[in-house]
């Protein structure tokens, strides 16, 4: 078993390898070769700290790992997974895309379209923001490219009185997030152009390819600016990229099964941090998982929902 662990992890560290090593330009949307400022945000700082001041969760769409791991459209992205903390049998917990996103926050994977009374990491963290790209205005305001179902904050009623004041929108932009985080606990999500959801009306996308090269590109602009802080530098900031779900898939399918081996059921998840060192983890895990981790990691004991049972990342990939 040792043996096979070893084998299987040299040959997703050769795969991405192969991407990393064009990282360097890659066909930008209207056609140039445009460089990638590839510079490894982890390995900075010797080790992790026991704490966080903050903890950030990206959250991408729709791309399932076979897809995603080894994608020349996404060198970026790969280039994380090489040189940072790699989840390499994380499962999302169904379909379609909103109780996921309820599930990485509460523990739940509630229902779409659903307000809920749960608890959620918001009420549990000191301060919190949502950061929601091409939001029309503060809590939930529709507009083009934004949807109600890929932000969290919107739907708990517990924190309605504040929604306003931190479920805020971010300006579009496909050179990355124009707002970076401060708060203890940060969501952010792109929007559908930048966010691999293949929604028409994205300028320059129109192929599988322009989409991952577009969330890439934000992905890696977002990342870089939040490296370039002085709390991320000093060790202080750790950021989960994730995805919601893989393609395909059937709706309410138990993804959270450990046994269930649809490639729709599993994603990439990057532990990204100052003191985090290049590693694979082939330990199973969910977005209950990433939870309990990003509670734990700002000091919080008390577990929401399946995080209390859910395994905790933090041994196995080094924050």
């Amino acid at each position: 078993m040792v043996a096979l662990v070893a084998r299987r992890t040299n040959v997703i560290r050769l795969a991405l390898v192969a991407v990393v090593m064009v990282a360097a330009s890659f066909e930008s949307l209207d056609g140039r070769s445009v460089a990638v400022a590839a510079t490894n945000p982890c390995g900075l700082r010797p080790a992790s700290p026991m704490t966080y001041g903050h903890v950030v969760v990206l959250m991408e769409e729709n791309l399932s790992y076979k897809s995603a791991i080894g994608n020349g459209n996404a060198p970026y992205l790969n280039m994380l997974a090489s040189d940072c903390a790699l989840a390499t049998n994380f499962h999302n917990e169904t379909h379609p895309s909103q109780p996921n996103y309820m599930a990485a926050t509460s523990g739940l994977a509630t229902g779409v379209s659903v307000h809920t009374s749960n608890r959620s990491i918001y009420q549990q963290a000191a301060t919190w923001s949502d950061l929601e790209e091409s939001m029309g205005g503060n809590c939930g305001a529709s507009a083009t490219h934004y949807k109600r179902g890929h932000d969290p904050g919107y739907w708990y009623t517990p924190i309605a009185a504040v929604c306003k004041a931190s479920d805020i929108p971010m300006t579009a932009s496909d050179a990355g997030a124009t707002t970076l985080p401060t708060a203890a606990f940060t969501w952010i999500t792109p929007n559908q152009c930048h966010n691999h959801h293949w929604e028409s009306g994205c300028t320059g996308q129109s192929t599988g390819a322009a989409f991952t090269q577009a969330m890439d590109k934000w992905l890696a602009g977002t990342i870089q600016a939040i490296q370039a802080t002085a709390d991320y530098q000093a060790g202080q900031t750790l950021i989960f990229v994730t995805f919601d779900e893989g393609q395909g898939g059937t709706s309410g399918e138990n993804c959270a099964d450990a046994a269930n081996t649809d490639p729709s059921c599993r994603v990439v998840t990057i532990a990204v941090a100052a003191g985090v060192h290049a590693k694979t983890d082939p330990t199973f895990y969910t977005h209950y998982s990433m939870l309990r981790s990003a509670e734990a990691a700002l000091g919080i004991t008390t577990y929401l929902g399946n995080a209390s049972t859910a395994n905790d990342m933090r041994p196995g990939m080094g924050f």
